[in-house]
């Protein structure tokens, strides 16, 4: 049985009838005397790639504010990473009748983005580009090169010689992304810096934790002294496992972080980190949606690069580079 199959099922076995604002139920009669399908057309749909990266969750808020102000509603589902559970997602949308869907997307969502245009359904990415082959759309990302290139000069510039690039899901296109700024940084480093790269097996500070072992157990020699990490989960969990055994953050290696957003990390340390503007890329993303939800002849499609910048906090030096004059 398919998702959405599955879902209605449990609704009417359920008896489920869901509260809605006065806002929306006003609207709803509004779009029934005008022949619409109900709350439908006020509902758009968003499907996070995996709920346990704050990221996404963060991109949420940033829809529902736009949604709110707008008297829409935005509905959220996680699609765990795995895109055959966010294809079924996408057609879950479509069958509930939402009036648009953002889609936060680890590969190229081609036949995804496919379907949504053949149900004449606007459709807007979230962290990754338009792919190449597929339908025109909107997508709102950060400019993840920057990224990369803001965390790796800000280690370069504070002494670090060996870099290490520790993330997950590298064919994930920020992350891929992100490693190609921190090489661009090292490529241009006034001095030589040798650059690595490690896949952390995770995205959680469990899997940084263990990562913190493994790298503590190097030689002197083999070790890095410098650390980009692809998400600030990761990031606290390298700092847990270093201190464990007795490495000093940032004494011996420093690290920064990919996202910077607000994230209940179990750091002991505030984290240096590269501000990822998760609130604008969901605001900037609904507002897209809207406008070719209510001017689909006139809408064109665009990607918007959201800035970012970097905070320093506890666990890189003092960067002289910075701190001069």
């Amino acid at each position: 049985m398919a998702l959405s199959k599955r879902v209605s099922a449990v609704i009417a076995e359920l008896g489920y009838e869901p509260r809605k604002p006065p806002r929306l139920t006003a609207r709803r009669q509004e779009n029934e005397q005008n022949g619409q399908s109900g709350v439908a057309s006020s509902l758009v749909g968003y499907v996070m790639t995996d709920i346990e990266h704050s990221l996404f969750t963060h991109i949420f808020e940033g829809i529902q504010e736009v949604c709110e102000d707008r008297d829409m509603q935005v509905v959220g589902v996680n699609a765990f990473s795995d895109k055959d559970r966010q294809s079924d997602l996408i057609d879950m949308f479509i069958d509930l009748g939402v009036s648009g869907i953002l889609l936060s997307t680890v590969t190229d969502p081609v036949e995804d983005i496919a379907r949504a245009r053949r149900a004449n359904k606007p459709i807007v990415l979230l962290d990754h580009s338009s792919p190449t082959g597929a339908c025109a759309t909107c997508s709102v990302m950060e400019n993840n090169v920057s990224v990369g290139q803001l965390a790796a000069q800000e280690l370069i510039e504070t002494g670090c010689t060996r870099i290490l690039f520790a993330a997950h899901l590298f064919d994930y296109e920020s992350i891929q992304n992100r490693q190609i700024g921190v090489q661009h940084a090292v490529d241009v480093a006034a001095s030589p810096v040798h650059l690595s790269t490690l896949d952390a097996g995770g995205l959680l500070f469990e899997d940084g934790y263990q990562l913190g072992l493994q790298i503590s157990d190097m030689s002197t020699d083999e070790r890095p002294d410098g650390i980009v990490t692809g998400g600030d989960a990761l990031a606290a969990g390298l700092i847990e496992g270093f201190v464990e055994r007795g490495i000093q953050v940032p004494g011996d290696i420093s690290i920064v972080g990919c996202e910077g957003i607000r994230l209940p990390l179990r750091s002991r340390m505030p984290l240096t980190v590269v501000n990822a503007p998760a609130n604008d890329m969901g605001g900037q993303a609904m507002t897209h949606l809207i406008d070719e939800i209510e001017n689909p002849e006139t809408h064109v499609h665009t990607t918007t690069l959201v800035d970012q910048k970097l905070v320093r906090r506890a666990t890189t030096k003092p960067n002289p580079e910075k701190n001069r004059g």
